[in-house]
Parts: structure tokens; sequence; C-alpha cells
């Protein structure tokens, strides 16, 4: 085989256009970009993080579900009847939340824009996401303002399904309840500096 043949037997070095995987990176460039070692633990610890949270939420839920604890000590756990509903929103709330910091922390991991400045709201934006499905339940029951139908979150699926939605789009939640408050307490006046007016 001449140098001429092996030259044109090789893959091309052109950058992939797919707009599926616009991470910059040319065909058969397998290698990390991190290279150094404590990004590459900080990476493998997030990924570890939200992999348990993300199994831990259907077991929380079917043990929520079940309940074998009322089995075994019937009446100790009689008072999370009148709270499960309310569970069952956190945790939805919980793993739409996880999902949602999964996607993002492949995404920054494959596109070359992870950092460990974030990982606070890796660690943290999933709970928030449980703390605001918890608090939009809580608004539909109370009846405070109509935003769904109460009577359709009478059924734990409904209130999962709802919640998770709450937790993976927890931007568009926070936009909704701003509106909320907004629509009560009026929105708030500020000075053209930003600042709060006196």
């Amino acid at each position: 085989m001449t140098d001429q043949d092996t030259e044109s037997s090789r893959v091309p070095e052109q950058v992939d256009d797919d707009p599926e995987r616009k991470d910059h990176r040319r065909r058969g460039d397998w290698v990390t970009r991190y290279t150094d070692l404590c990004a590459r633990r900080g990476i493998r610890l997030e990924a570890c993080y939200v992999t348990v949270l993300l199994f831990s939420c259907p077991v929380m839920l079917a043990v929520l579900h079940y309940a074998p604890c009322r089995v075994v000590m019937p009446g100790t756990f009689a008072f999370l009847a009148g709270v499960n509903d309310y569970l069952y929103a956190w945790i939805g709330g919980l793993f739409g939340g996880t999902l949602f910091a999964i996607k993002w922390l492949y995404q920054s991991v494959a596109h070359g824009w992870w950092h460990v400045d974030r990982r606070l709201w890796r660690i943290l934006s999933p709970h928030l996401s449980g703390g605001l499905a918890f608090v939009f339940l809580c608004i539909v029951r109370s009846g405070f303002v109509t935003i769904l139908d109460s009577e359709s979150m009478t059924k734990p699926v409904s209130v999962v399904a709802v919640a998770f939605l709450v937790g993976y789009f927890s931007d568009s939640a926070l936009r909704k309840m701003q509106d909320v408050a907004e629509s009560f307490f009026g929105r708030p006046d500020s000075t053209p500096g930003g600042g709060p007016k006196a």
C-alpha cells in the first residue's frame, strides 16, 4: 500500500455539523476535554449524586404508595394519611428537577461548559423543584387562585404528574407564582437604579 492509498483511507478531519451534536468536536475525537483529575472527579461525583436521586424518587414513591410500615406497625404512621399527597408532590417535583439536572449535567460536560461554580445549582436545584411542587399543590388545594381544578388533584397519579412538570419546568413555575403574587400584592415599584423605592 502506498502513502497515497494510506492518505485516501483516512477519515477526513471535519467538524461534525449534526445539529444534535453541537459540541464542536471532530469525528473520532473521543478523548475527554477534562484532563484535570479534580475536574474528572467532580464530574463523577455529581453524576453519582444525581443518579442516586434519580433512582431514589421511584423507590420513595413506591414506599409511600404501598406504605408497608402501616402493616408492620398499624397506627404508628396514621398521620401520613393527611399529608400523603403533599409528599407525592414533593417527591414528584424532586424527580422532575433531578431529570432536568441530569440533562443539564451531561450537556454541559459534552459541550465543555462544565465548571465547579455551578455545583451548588446542581446539588440544590432538584430540592428547590421539590419545594416548588409542594407549594404549588398547596396553592391549588387552597383555592387561593384558580390555576388547576383542585378536584383533579385528588388522585396520587395526578399529583405526581403535575408535580413532575412543576419540578422539571421550575423556572416557568416560578414565573407563574410571581404572576400570582403580583396579582395580589402588586408589582414592586423600583427606582431607575434598580433599588427599592423609598
